[in-house]
């Protein structure tokens, strides 16, 4: 597989460099004209400034429209990877042997235990695909079209839920642990898009809407709510005495095959930015405004109650599966108070992004400096906030610093570097580059890679 992708970046790359002798008066002709325009608007002038400006503002590398290419080129490839886990207590290495189904250390989850203050946050996503645009000269309009693998977790809920699952009940012996308000929410789905960016040039302001839609097809989606829950263990462990307000929904467990449609969604991305030219950007986006429905292979478990066990030990909450309750041997009566189980269909809507970003160029347009706040909608979130760097080495190769705080992180520091040929591009970076270079007493980490290819 990874021999494919590899075969697939270098062939975007060249296959641009044999058709250059064939396309060369063309293309020349083109960039003629268009540089010939003293208006604004045109193709070259308007996209070329905004391409060399304002295309590495963002944290991330898949928003489809902050993906600007070169003046005479009407096509574009671009192949994204970008995978992020944001907490403030949980250690970034804790996180990732979760995530890879590694052992977990006890010096990890005492590290964590330490850190995390009164509420336990952790949110994660994994997102990669390739995206074709095209470019409309006489509508000024581009095409959008893409496919991209998603994987989404967010997890929010009191410190004794940490402490419950890996330490066990004994920790609590002759106390109560809380277990109130746990949400737990995990989506993975592919998501075939379709959209358009259209400009508008009013001369001393130009305005860009842009918008996509997309068809999901669910691999997977786990769905956990509590209300008001609490566990007593009795000193001893004599008894264990639980009060339970539980809602768990889980699709089917794997998708056999792309047409299985066993779960289907549907999502919408929106952008609006403003321009004076090259002075400043105003941008605001919201993506990943859907729904999700399972019709299929479903289970459900739900119900509030009191039940007390003799002598219990609370299972291993790390395994925790839709099984975990079939698997319990207990006698008719306490059976009976579990949750109650069904297999009904049920709907989730996703976790909404929303982005406001503002970037002003200075130092005769070598150095771009942005402000942008976000806001995830997920439980507990509250607004992100950074500030990123660009500079511009030379006119096609720029390096990024970048730092935020907020949300479900700490304090993050990011860098970025990005090149620029003719028909290639790439950017790699990191918004949170102490969770990679610490990951065992730093909570996060991020990573993307862009590679584009013009034509």
């Amino acid at each position: 597989m990874r021999k494919i992708f590899l075969a697939l970046v270098i062939s975007i790359c060249i296959l641009p460099l044999f058709a250059q002798d064939s396309t060369a008066s063309v293309l020349k002709d083109k960039a003629t004209t268009d540089t010939s325009q003293t208006t604004t608007g045109t193709h070259k002038n308007y996209r070329a400034k905004s391409y060399l400006l304002y295309n590495y503002t963002e944290l991330q590398g898949n928003n489809a429209f902050n993906q600007e290419f070169r003046g005479d080129a009407f096509d574009k490839v671009i192949i994204t990877g970008d995978v992020f886990a944001n907490s403030k207590g949980v250690p970034a290495a804790l996180a990732f042997d979760l995530l890879f189904n590694q052992p977990v250390s006890e010096a990890l989850i005492n590290r964590a235990d330490k850190q995390l203050g009164n509420l336990m946050k952790f949110d994660e996503s994994l997102n990669t695909g390739i995206t074709y645009e095209r470019y409309f000269k006489k509508a000024d309009l581009t095409l959008v079209v893409g496919y991209n693998y998603r994987q989404m977790l967010d997890v929010s809920g009191p410190k004794q839920a940490f402490e419950t699952m890996f330490y066990g009940n004994a920790r609590f012996e002759g106390d109560t642990a809380n277990l109130s308000n746990i949400n737990f929410n995990y989506y993975n789905y592919n998501q075939l898009s379709l959209g358009i960016i259209k400009r508008i040039d009013y001369g001393s302001y130009q305005m860009v809407f842009g918008m996509t839609g997309s068809f999901l097809q669910v691999i997977n989606n786990i769905n956990i709510q509590t209300g008001p829950t609490s566990i007593y263990t009795a000193p001893y462990g004599e008894y264990v005495d639980i009060n339970y307000n539980l809602t768990y929904n889980q699709a089917t467990a794997a998708a056999p095959q792309f047409g299985a449609l066993n779960g289907v969604g549907a999502s919408g991305d929106f952008n609006l930015s403003f321009q004076n030219k090259d002075k400043w950007k105003l941008s605001m986006d919201i993506r990943d405004v859907g729904v999700m429905t399972f019709r299929k292979y479903e289970v459900n478990y739900s119900g509030t109650n009191n039940v007390d066990f003799q002598g219990f030990v609370i299972p291993n909450l790390l395994q925790f599966t839709s099984q975990t309750f079939d698997t319990l041997n207990l006698d008719s009566a306490l059976t009976s108070k579990l949750p109650s189980k069904s297999n009904n269909q049920y709907t989730v809507f996703l976790p909404f992004t929303a982005d406001l970003i503002f970037s002003k160029p200075l130092l005769n347009d070598r150095l771009v400096l942005t402000a942008g706040i976000q806001y995830r909608h997920i439980p507990n979130y509250y607004a992100y906030g950074y500030v990123k760097a660009n500079y511009f080495l030379t006119s096609d190769m720029l390096i990024s610093a970048s730092a935020g705080a907020g949300g479900y992180s700490l304090f993050d520091l990011g860098f970025e570097f990005a090149k620029t040929w003719k028909y290639c591009d790439i950017a790699i970076g990191s918004s949170n580059l102490l969770g990679l270079i610490a990951p065992a007493y730093y909570s996060g980490g991020a990573l993307y890679l862009k590679l584009g290819a013009t034509f």
